[in-house]
């Protein structure tokens, strides 16, 4: 699980972001940005990726979620 994350981070060019401890308040209210903000495909990769990732990270399920409805 540590390495397909380590993977994830460099592939996605993210290893210098800094962690945190909750990954979203659910309160928070998401809505989609300009679509001209990143590239879809660069994104779904990301999204696809993590959807795996949360099948041992419960904790990353609504996040990741949410992120997805939004971006379908």
């Amino acid at each position: 699980q540590r390495h397909y994350a380590l993977n994830m981070l460099f592939k996605f060019k993210m290893a210098d972001c800094k962690p945190i401890l909750t990954p979203l308040d659910r309160n928070m209210k998401l809505r989609p940005a300009s679509r001209k903000a990143c590239n879809p495909t660069w994104f779904r990769q990301i999204v696809e990726s993590l959807i795996y990732f949360t099948i041992t990270r419960l904790d990353l399920s609504y996040p990741v979620g949410l992120i997805n409805q939004i971006m379908s």
